[in-house]
């Protein structure tokens, strides 16, 4: 259970830099509508799937970790700002993105087994549930590659 409840609390840290780190990419997002609403509806998404984890965690009379918070609320600022100013932003971001959504979901399935281990299968459906939202999201991602390379292009050769 300690394993558990120190996955869940990890995995609320990661949600906590996804919105922080989409916060700060919005803005650069504008000149791609359907990117920019993709990623307001995943940060609000990533929302919800925090108040999830802070959900599974009382359940079992835990709380997330405020120190390590604070520090992956940092990282994630800092990493919002990572690709801001150059030239390609946007492609680096979807990118940088794309393989975030894979370690979201590796997790969500890793705490899936982890729930089972620790006598807690009642909470795999919520798990379950952001695991999927999580590969909706990668899939749009990794789909659209192609489309947000050529818009990039045409507003640079604009």
């Amino acid at each position: 259970m300690d394993v558990y409840l120190t996955g869940l609390r990890n995995q609320h840290a990661v949600e906590t830099q996804a919105i922080g780190t989409i916060q700060n990419q919005l803005t650069h997002m504008q000149a791609y509508p359907d990117l920019h609403a993709r990623m307001k509806t995943d940060k609000e998404r990533s929302e919800t799937q925090a108040a999830r984890l802070d959900d599974l965690l009382a359940r079992h009379g835990s709380a997330k970790s405020a120190a390590k918070e604070a520090v992956v609320g940092l990282v994630g600022t800092v990493a919002g700002f990572a690709h801001v100013g150059s030239d390609d932003d946007v492609i680096k971001n979807v990118l940088a993105a794309t393989g975030y959504k894979a370690y979201e979901i590796a997790s969500y399935k890793a705490l899936s087994a982890l729930a089972e281990a620790a006598g807690a299968s009642e909470d795999k459906g919520v798990l379950e549930q952001s695991m999927k939202e999580e590969q909706e999201m990668g899939d749009w991602l990794g789909s659209h590659i192609p489309a947000l390379v050529q818009a990039y292009l045409a507003q640079k050769a604009a």
